[in-house]
């Protein structure tokens, strides 16, 4: 009986070492990449959650200035009251800040203008707001206003 010899087909270890080596790379261009979106979409979710703050921020503003009849900025406390005669509510302006008696919003303004019947006011009565924040354009601002009745020239 003879034996006979024959090859096992199989990949050799050069072989092998190329694939594994190929691999390794796809392998590590696919994490890159995953860690580049990763990174976008939370830029995307903070970018999402500072603009929903100032969109809150408006809403809660608008509610209230058209809510309640009389409107006073305190310059020397940073402090917007709006009040009615059964009820009253505070805005205290921060400088990281904004708080009212139930909400935080988290937003840094940059620039704050108060305003009655047209004209800026520094303290005293006041008929609308303009607010530009730190992390949006100078074309991004809040503009909140109320209508004023006869009232508030008594």
């Amino acid at each position: 009986m003879s034996k006979k010899f024959h090859k096992i087909k199989a990949f050799t270890l050069t072989e092998m070492m190329v694939v594994i080596v190929i691999s390794a790379i796809v392998v590590g261009l696919a994490f890159t990449i995953l860690g580049i979106v990763q990174k976008n979409m939370r830029s995307i979710e903070h970018n999402y959650e500072y603009q929903s703050a100032i969109q809150s921020l408006e809403t809660s503003l608008t509610i209230d200035f058209n809510k309640y009849p009389i409107a006073i900025w305190n310059s020397s406390k940073n402090e917007l009251v709006l009040s009615s005669p059964i009820h009253k509510k505070t805005y205290t302006f921060a400088t990281d800040s904004i708080v009212n008696d139930l909400d935080t919003f988290a937003l840094k303004t940059k620039n704050t203008t108060y305003y009655l019947e047209g004209n800026e006011v520094t303290s005293g009565r006041i008929d609308a707001v303009k607010l530009t924040f730190n992390r949006t354009a100078d074309k991004h601002r809040i503009f909140v206003y109320k209508h004023n009745d006869p009232t508030i020239h008594f």
